[in-house]
């Protein structure tokens, strides 16, 4: 009887503060997240880690690409820079006053931006979402922004680096990066459509695979306490 009670206990806080963070507005949300202190991972590969909080699935992976889907059918797209990271190199974002949402982002030395556009003759709502050297993209009702920025703040604050892993793998020059690429992390803006991606893929290759669960890259899960 106990164990039942506990467990109704932790349910009801969980419930509780899910829908404590969907009534924020969306500066309040990125404050509350980011700020917190805490640092989960459960996907760990050579050079970087991170955390994929519940309910979203990793539905493809292919080197630094990844896409994710969320119990409300969204599709994440999940990029991470490192080559950035390596180089250390600064944010250059400014406030688009056109925008649903758009800010630049600081917070415990880490630097990033979220820009929110509503896409023409559509429901749906783009986000552009990067911190940390990691950068998240996804088309979403409105209704549906709180958990994604959620989602969103949670994996990205999340990213952690090996520097000395990193510098192996590019000082041996495994990795083969276009210089043109690092466009993936610049503000599409109200000009981006469903196709941004699949013309991304369709000039690089970089997303090949997407709609399958083969995920061919060794994954470290790792249990939380």
């Amino acid at each position: 009887m106990k164990k039942r009670i506990l467990i109704l206990i932790i349910c009801v806080l969980t419930l509780t503060g899910c829908t404590n963070l969907n009534n924020k507005n969306i500066d309040e949300l990125i404050d509350i997240i980011l700020l917190d202190k805490s640092n989960l991972k459960n996907k760990v590969f050579d050079g970087y880690s991170y955390y994929i909080p519940k309910g979203l699935k990793l539905t493809n992976k292919d080197e630094y690409n990844m896409s994710l889907l969320d119990e409300y059918n969204n599709t994440y797209y999940f990029y991470i820079d490192i080559i950035s990271y390596y180089n250390q190199e600064k944010l250059d974002y400014k406030i688009n006053d056109k925008a649903y949402f758009s800010k630049k982002i600081e917070y415990q030395n880490k630097e990033g931006y979220l820009e929110i556009n509503k896409i023409q003759n559509t429901d749906k709502y783009f986000i552009e979402y990067m911190y940390n050297y990691g950068k998240m993209e996804a088309y979403v009702d409105k209704n549906n922004l709180n958990s994604a920025i959620i989602n969103m703040s949670s994996i990205l604050k999340s990213i952690e680096f090996n520097r000395t892993v990193l510098e192996s793998l590019i000082g041996n020059n495994v990795l083969n990066y276009k210089e043109d690429v690092y466009d993936v992390m610049k503000p599409k803006g109200s000009t981006a459509t469903k196709n941004t991606y699949l013309e991304y893929e369709e000039k690089y290759g970089v997303y090949e695979g997407y709609g399958n669960n083969d995920n061919r890259e060794d994954t470290i899960e790792i249990k939380e306490d």
